[in-house]
């Protein structure tokens, strides 16, 4: 019997005897714990059968909780759920230790050596079954950990990773993610992974909206920071700036992680035939597909072409039309290890694992005239499998003449550039209008500055003119007022006859204060929109008749003629009588005071097509007819040499406007220089209610 025969026989007779021996501690007359682990450790390396296998294994991690060796009694458990769930008995009294072990260290671990070392190990297990490919291992061991300990963050968040890098499954993952929020809707980095799954899905709108999300939670989290880059490179994509029509090649091997360094076939610098058929990952056949057309622009994400995409690699190749020679930037940011070629030579290789990042390397290189031909090798090692591409000059600007093409066709080409060509000169038009309407908005700017400095001066001219004016407007029956008020007072007054002219002339000055300071207060409601106006029915020619000898005692003039005609039969119409009153003797006033020698006004009245028509007319200096559409505006009055002696507020016309139009009526004036003037109101008969 050889030396392996007998070592067979020996295994085969202390296996018999461990099995059927209890777990206890240890004795005089049996083995050391120990010694039984090493024994069972034995066993499993030379047993098939999974019964046997399972029960060993629990046998092995009793004996490791009994020497308080807790983490490796918790991997022999968790191999018996992950390697033999249907050895049902022992999978699920594992279950039942594993939980008995996990409350010890999650609820008591102030009381425990080794916390951390614990729930490294758990995590370090389902990453490396993650990292080999192996996702359902690592998912239903994280289902297992995720019903010990449902509010575990992490969990939630590194499974819903592995459904959306592994499975490439969005929604799947989007609901892990999800219930992760529910437990926590300020984690600092689950809403950039919920954007990276609605880019998976080209749902972009949502992808910014938790990439903002992610960035107004927690600002300065690396992740966030990433999720910021995210949304620049998806606004470069709406730009059609990243380069995502290719044709690609693969998945080929690269289990080793070492695809970047073997050349499967298109790396050779002969031409590249696009028909023809290569050996990819598990011999499979494979050749060139273009799964993206012109338009497309963007991430390329590999994930979505390639099955199966774990430790795999694929080559990328499209051509460049360039219409003269000169130094560009090839600009590409890549998840895991990329190498370039530019017309066949070898410009870039980094083998790296990272988050794909746009920009994140940039090569110099010279384009030739002509097509240039780039090919681009990209590994996967675990996770998002991509990369970004693009070109610009050397101001990180896009070029609008270099034309991407993966089938190299010169027919396109020449109608981009046609158009490329008519829009130049559509733009040249567009600039020429443009500094044009510029100018012109230049000069127009120019024009209304001076017309607004000339203007506030002349405002300045007519405010300076209205309190002038207005100074003696009050002054003049003030002083009146006070001379024969003071004359009377100092009893200077010989007859009875004279008093009485003197008190009539103080009425009469009071009255005039009192219509002056009315105006204003009237026209200062007017223009705030207070004014109220109580109509009553009125009798045009009694009204008329009133201001008439109102004013003719107010001037006290003998050389002054009023002539008055009032058509028989005149209505009575709805007025406000004060307000009217007052429009008919600022009328009455400014026809005075801009007459000449002759101070002759006429007052006509008449009716016609259900209006009344007011006239009132004189023979003083009229207005010119570029004045006439002005005198309506508060505070204007003529200019200053034509009428320098002459006293006024300004505000009389603007005032009588706008009380003729309270009362639905118009004012119109006719005027001829050194021959007088016309001005007519017309108001209804009847008011609108």
């Amino acid at each position: 019997m050889t030396s392996y025969h007998i070592k067979a026989v020996v295994f085969i007779f202390l296996a018999t005897v461990m099995l059927s021996l209890p777990v206890h501690a240890e004795t005089e007359d049996t083995f050391t714990l120990r010694e039984k682990i090493k024994i069972y450790r034995q066993i499993l390396k030379e047993e098939q059968n999974p019964q046997v296998l399972a029960e060993t294994h629990y046998k092995t991690a009793e004996l490791l909780e009994m020497l308080g060796r807790d983490t490796e009694a918790t991997a022999e458990y968790l191999k018996i759920i992950l390697n033999y769930p249907h050895v049902t008995y022992f999978s699920n009294k594992a279950e039942e230790r594993l939980a008995a072990l996990y409350g010890k260290f999650k609820e008591t671990p102030e009381i425990t050596k080794d916390p951390a070392i614990f729930f490294t190990y758990i995590k370090s297990l389902y990453e490396t079954y993650r990292d080999q490919g192996k996702y359902d291992k690592a998912v239903y061991l994280l289902t297992k950990l995720i019903k010990l300990h449902p509010s575990n963050q992490a969990y939630y968040l590194d499974i819903g990773n592995i459904y959306l890098n592994g499975y490439n499954d969005a929604d799947t993952a989007l609901g892990y993610f999800n219930k992760l929020v529910e437990l926590n809707s300020e984690h600092p980095s689950v809403y950039t992974d919920m954007g990276l799954a609605y880019e998976k899905k080209d749902d972009f709108e949502n992808a910014l909206k938790y990439y903002r999300k992610s960035i107004d939670i927690s600002p300065l989290n690396a992740w966030s920071m990433y999720g910021l880059l995210r949304m620049e490179a998806i606004k470069l994509a709406k730009e059609k700036k990243l380069v995502k029509d290719w044709h690609f090649l693969g998945p080929f091997d690269n289990m080793d992680r070492k695809g970047l360094e073997k050349d499967f076939g298109p790396e050779s610098g002969l031409e590249i035939d696009l028909k023809k058929v290569y050996q990819g990952i598990n011999g499979i056949k494979i050749k060139w597909f273009r799964p993206f057309l012109y338009e497309d622009s963007g991430y390329v994400d590999l994930n979505k072409i390639f099955q199966p995409n774990d430790s795999v690699l694929t080559y990328a190749l499209t051509y460049v039309y360039c219409p003269k020679e000169r130094d560009l930037e090839i600009r590409l940011g890549s998840d895991d290890g990329i190498a370039v070629w530019f017309n066949d030579e070898l410009k870039f290789k980094k083998d790296v694992l990272r988050p794909a990042q746009f920009d994140k390397d940039i090569v110099r290189v010279r384009f030739i005239k002509g097509w240039n031909k780039i090919l681009i090798k990209a590994a996967e090692n675990w996770g998002s499998w991509g990369f970004y591409f693009r070109i610009t000059d050397l101001n990180g600007n896009t070029p609008g003449d270099v034309i991407f093409d993966p089938l190299k066709d010169d027919t396109r080409v020449k109608k981009i550039y046609a158009r490329l060509k008519r829009q130049k000169g559509i733009q040249i038009a567009r600039t020429t209008l443009f500094y044009g309407f510029t100018l012109l908005i230049l000069l127009s700017g120019i024009y209304l500055l001076i017309s607004n400095i000339y203007n506030t001066i002349k405002i300045r001219e007519m405010k300076e003119d209205f309190i002038s004016s207005v100074s003696h407007e009050l002054k003049t029956p003030l002083a009146a007022i006070k001379m024969f008020a003071e004359t009377l007072n100092m009893g200077r007054v010989k007859t009875e006859k004279q008093a009485k002219e003197y008190y009539a002339i103080i009425v009469r000055e009071t009255d005039r204060l009192t219509r002056f300071v009315n105006k204003i207060l009237d026209f200062q409601k007017i223009e705030k929109g207070k004014k109220i106006y109580s109509f009553e029915n009125v009798n045009i020619k009694n009204l008329l008749r009133s201001a008439v000898d109102i004013y003719k005692d107010q001037v006290q003039d003998d050389d002054f003629i009023v002539e008055e005609e009032y058509q028989s039969g005149l209505p009575e119409i709805d007025l406000d009588e004060d307000a009217m009153l007052q429009v008919v003797l600022n009328l009455l006033t400014n026809a005075y005071k801009y007459s000449k020698a002759e101070k002759y006004i006429k007052v006509k009245a008449e009716t016609k097509d259900n209006f009344v028509f007011i006239s009132i007319i004189d023979r003083g200096m009229g207005i010119s007819k570029d004045k006439i559409t002005k005198i309506f505006d508060k505070f204007y009055r003529v200019d200053r040499d034509s009428a320098k002696d002459i006293k006024g507020s300004g505000i009389g016309l603007a005032f009588v406007k706008s009380v003729v139009e309270a009362h639905d009526g118009e004012i119109a004036v006719e005027s001829q220089l050194n021959k007088g003037s016309t001005f007519t109101i017309s108001l209804p008969i009847k008011r609108e209610e």
